[in-house]
């Protein structure tokens, strides 16, 4: 299996309404040399400027095959109808929002060159004339990006929304070496698109903390757990679902005299925290 990357214009290419919509979708094949399993990265192009999509080569299909749903995402169809050659299936696995994707801080961790505009491909596959420190290169890259993409969440709390699903149902049991819960980033998406990354709790922000390099990071809690439900529903994110920091969030899994912790309980104690001296020492010391 090779891991590649490429560019897509959202000016030419609706790719946000392709993966939303879509079960699979046609890539223009070119010359590449894909196989199936492969794993595709896309950057989109300025002026969004980050590498948010991961899809997986399915199969193939011949230039007749391409779906009529499939030219509705094409914004340019000169360009559709420019290209004469065969496609490449693909399937969406995740979309994720992060600074640490975006072509400026690829840039600055010197994983690619500032004057690197990524409107070519790159690929872990070895290609008959490319230099071994290309190779290199590359991998080291695509290893990166792989990394961000595994690591939406740091930690998994019980009723953590995060992991992969076509639709927004959650509850479904699976069959692991114990019981977990599926998971939906598509809910996770549109619960941030809804109430952004400052925590619906305490109010932190881990951008204005940390600075850009944490812009994306929180936590997104089930505001009932899965555990009490028991079987497959379909989730609302903006019902079901809040952004947490991970304080906040370990704490709405406690209990408070046996009665599960609430987002609105939780927000009481911390305002009376605020007035705590002794919150107000050790916010002092350095």
């Amino acid at each position: 299996m090779s891991e590649w990357l490429f560019p897509v214009n959202p000016a030419i290419y609706d790719i946000d309404r392709a993966y939303h919509d879509a079960h699979q979708i046609c890539w223009a094949k070119y010359d590449f040399e894909f196989q199936i399993n492969d794993i595709l990265f896309l950057y989109v192009t300025e002026p969004i400027g980050k590498i948010q999509y991961q899809y997986q080569v399915v199969g193939f299909a011949g230039q007749s095959d391409l779906p009529e749903k499939d030219r509705e995402y094409w914004l340019d169809q000169k360009e559709l109808e420019a290209y004469k050659g065969d496609y490449f299936l693909i399937q969406p696995i995740e979309k994720v929002e992060k600074a640490s994707l975006s072509r400026r801080y690829l840039a600055e961790l010197g994983l690619i060159t500032p004057k690197d505009t990524l409107q070519s491909h790159k690929t872990t596959k070895f290609v008959k004339g490319k230099s071994l420190d290309k190779v290199e290169a590359h991998k080291k890259l695509l290893s990166y990006i792989a990394d961000q993409f595994s690591n939406v969440e740091e930690t998994n709390y019980p009723d953590e929304a995060g992991v992969n699903s076509p639709k927004f149902f959650e509850g479904k049991k699976l069959t692991v070496t114990v019981n977990g819960y599926e998971r939906c980033p598509k809910a996770r998406a549109e619960c941030i698109a809804i109430y952004g990354t400052r925590c619906y709790v305490c109010g932190m922000s881990f951008e204005h903390t940390y600075g850009s390099f944490a812009k994306d990071f929180i936590h997104v809690h089930h505001i009932e757990p899965l555990n009490t439900i028991g079987e497959e529903y379909e989730v609302d994110p903006k019902e079901d679902l809040r952004p947490v920091c991970p304080n906040c969030h370990a704490m709405l899994h406690k209990t408070e005299n046996g009665i599960p912790m609430t987002i609105e309980r939780l927000k009481v104690f911390y305002k009376h925290s605020l007035t705590n001296p002794l919150r107000q020492i050790f916010e002092s010391i350095d």
